[in-house]
């Protein structure tokens, strides 16, 4: 099975440096300058309790899947040929790609970068899925699978998330991301959900960010 991009809507204009990325005590640190900055999902992290956290194989079949989904999609975007696996999880991550494909990509008029590592003088860094003009407005996006429905308290912080890689890439670049988009896809029903934080409502979650990264400052000192 194979995925190809007969547009040419990839446009990028910013230029982002490679990182190595760290893992530490389960922790995930981008090396940017010889630093070990915290990643925006480590952090949040910290809010909730994971001790104890063991994976199944289900879970282990979700990491893949994802995985190998945002390696097709920023494929796709960047107009690169991708030619699939015959594993099960490979056939279920094209198979999900093909939803965003269909439902989210023709609303975008321009990529401007994906899979693109941001971060904020040195406090946090990240690397964000997509960012790409929709109804004329720079928009940051990020991917994400699932079996099953989320909770109110995880799309909130997953729009933190965004929040935070909006706030980076702004101050990196001088740019004004004016809202952030959510794409749920479903592993089993292929059903899909499209979430949007406009402006209003991202800077709402810029606070919120805010005040996880002052607490885990506090917490790690």
């Amino acid at each position: 099975m194979s995925l190809i991009n007969n547009e040419n809507l990839y446009k990028p204009t910013y230029t982002y440096g490679e990182h190595e990325v760290i893992k530490r005590n389960n922790f995930r640190y981008y090396k940017i300058n010889n630093l070990l900055v915290p990643s925006v999902t480590s952090i949040l992290r910290v809010s909730r309790s994971t001790q104890g956290f063991k994976y199944s194989t289900k879970q282990s079949d979700s990491f893949e899947i994802g995985n190998l989904m945002h390696d097709y999609l920023d494929k796709y975007v960047t107009n690169k040929s991708i030619y699939t696996e015959n594993s099960k999880n490979s056939k279920i991550a094209c198979e999900l790609s093909k939803v965003i494909i269909d439902n989210i990509f023709p609303k975008v008029t321009s990529f401007i970068a994906s899979e693109a590592t941001v971060h904020h003088q040195y406090n946090f860094a990240g690397t964000l899925d997509l960012l790409a003009q929709i109804d004329n407005k720079l928009t940051i996006i990020d991917y994400k699978s699932s079996y099953r429905k989320k909770s109110r308290h995880l799309i909130d912080e997953h729009f933190q998330q965004l929040a935070a890689y909006a706030i980076a890439h702004d101050n990196m670049h001088n740019t004004d991301i004016k809202q952030a988009m959510l794409f749920i896809v479903y592993k089993e029903s292929y059903e899909f959900e499209i979430l949007t934080a406009e402006l209003s409502l991202l800077n709402e979650y810029k606070f919120m960010w805010q005040d996880k990264l002052k607490y885990y400052n506090e917490v790690s000192v």
